[in-house]
This record gives structure tokens, C-alpha cells and sequence, in this order.
């Protein structure tokens, strides 16, 4: 073999190598579900987590026995500054979901922080939830809202995305979630649901895990498309 065939060949190996393990770039989206397995995401009881139709979904059947909200927990680094995209859909009159953000895990898988707000009558979709939290609605859909060091909300209205109409979340609906600072920003198929200005430092939250939940009703929730991207 000349000397310049196995340069070359050596060359070709080097450039596949480094493309097979190449990071993404910084400040990339990446995908944080495989669509195919629930590898990197976890719940203490599995029981009411799958995948199906390419979507994380958690299911409870009419003749559950769950007895308080399973949280589906993503197994990656705390989550800082960031943008979220991803699609969902959700069945059930009682249903009630949503992306956990900036939480932590409490005791029996319990998960507390943040809530970008999911529910079955649309009541209370694209708004954001302290979930086990006191301070309740953050930011409802339709609001943008600021919480003051003292922990007093003040909020103005802006347009609501669904024009006050309860919104059909059984069609696969995306949020985009922004989160820099104490600002936080959540879109709802690319249109402004609620911005929310957390000054809060008693009880506002700067990192912490991605999670979903199901809760002790007949439901069903889907995710799919979950793509991540960290900001400096």
C-alpha cells in the first residue's frame, strides 16, 4: 500500500471518528427523548409510563390504583437558563399535566417548582403552576406577571393565545418555554401565552430538573418532539 493511499485511509477514519462523537454545539437544541424508549427518564413506579405513538405517555386507566401524582423525571444535569420546545396532547375531563421545570424532587418522587400548566378542559393550560407550592398561578395564560421581593404578585393582561376560549388540547399542541434569570417566557404554538418576572428570592427557583406527571384521575398525556437548549 503506498504511503499516500494510507495517509488518506487514515485521514477518512480520523473525520468519521470525530463525527461520531462530535458534542452539539454550544447552544444547540438537542433532543432529550429518543422517541422509542424511556432510557434517560425515570419514576419511582413505572407502572403508568410508556411509550407510544413515538410519545412519552402516561395513562391512567379508569381502574387505577395510583394514589398520588407519578412524576416522570428527565435523568440529565439540572436545568439553569434554557429553552424547552416540545409537543403534547392530553385526554380526560380531569386530566391534568404539564412540564416541570427549574424543580426539584421531594419525597416519593414528589416534584416541586415550576409548572408549565397542562389540563384536560384547557382551563388552565399555557399558564405557569408553583406546583406543591403556596404561591399557587404564577402567570396565567394571558397574563404577564411580576412577583416582587416581598412576594407580592402585580400582573397586566395581555392577549390570550386561545381569545378566552378553552383550548383544545386533545390535537398536538408545542410550548416553548424560555427561562433567563427571574424572566420567564411560555408560547404556545409560537404565540405568547404568559410571561412571568420572578423576584421572589425566598421562593423563586434558578435550577433544578424536567419532569412530567400524570395525577389519580382517568387520563392520558403524550410528549413527543422534547428538545433542550442550555444558554450561557
Amino acid at each position: 500500500m503506498s504511503r499516500l493511499l494510507l495517509l488518506a485511509l487514515v485521514s477518512l477514519i480520523a473525520v468519521g471518528v470525530r463525527a461520531d462523537v462530535a458534542a452539539p454545539p454550544a447552544g444547540a437544541f438537542v433532543a432529550i427523548f429518543d422517541g422509542k424508549t424511556l432510557d434517560g427518564w425515570r419514576a419511582p413506579d413505572m407502572t403508568w409510563w410508556k411509550v407510544e405513538d413515538g410519545a412519552i405517555t402516561g395513562h391512567v386507566p379508569a381502574d387505577h390504583k395510583l394514589k398520588e401524582n407519578s412524576f416522570l423525571v428527565w435523568q440529565g444535569e439540572p436545568v439553569k437558563d434554557f429553552e424547552l420546545k416540545f409537543s403534547f396532547r392530553i385526554f380526560g375531563k380531569d386530566a391534568n399535566s404539564g412540564m416541570q421545570f427549574r424543580s426539584e424532587v421531594k419525597d416519593r418522587g414528589l416534584v416541586h417548582g415550576y409548572q408549565a400548566d397542562i389540563d384536560g378542559a384547557g382551563k388552565f393550560a399555557a399558564g405557569i403552576w408553583d406546583e406543591y407550592g403556596t404561591r399557587k398561578s404564577l402567570a396565567a395564560r394571558g397574563e404577564r406577571a411580576t412577583w416582587d421581593a416581598d412576594g407580592k404578585k402585580t400582573a397586566e393582561k395581555i392577549p390570550d393565545p386561545f381569545d378566552g376560549k378553552p383550548a383544545d388540547l386533545t390535537q398536538w399542541t408545542e410550548y416553548h418555554i424560555i427561562a433567563v434569570g427571574e424572566k420567564i417566557t411560555l408560547k404556545v404554538n409560537g404565540k405568547l401565552a404568559c410571561e412571568l418576572t420572578d423576584r421572589d428570592k425566598q421562593k423563586q427557583r434558578v435550577s433544578g430538573v424536567l419532569a412530567v406527571p400524570v395525577i389519580p384521575k382517568e387520563m392520558k398525556v403524550q410528549y413527543k418532539d422534547i428538545l433542550l437548549k442550555r444558554l450561557p
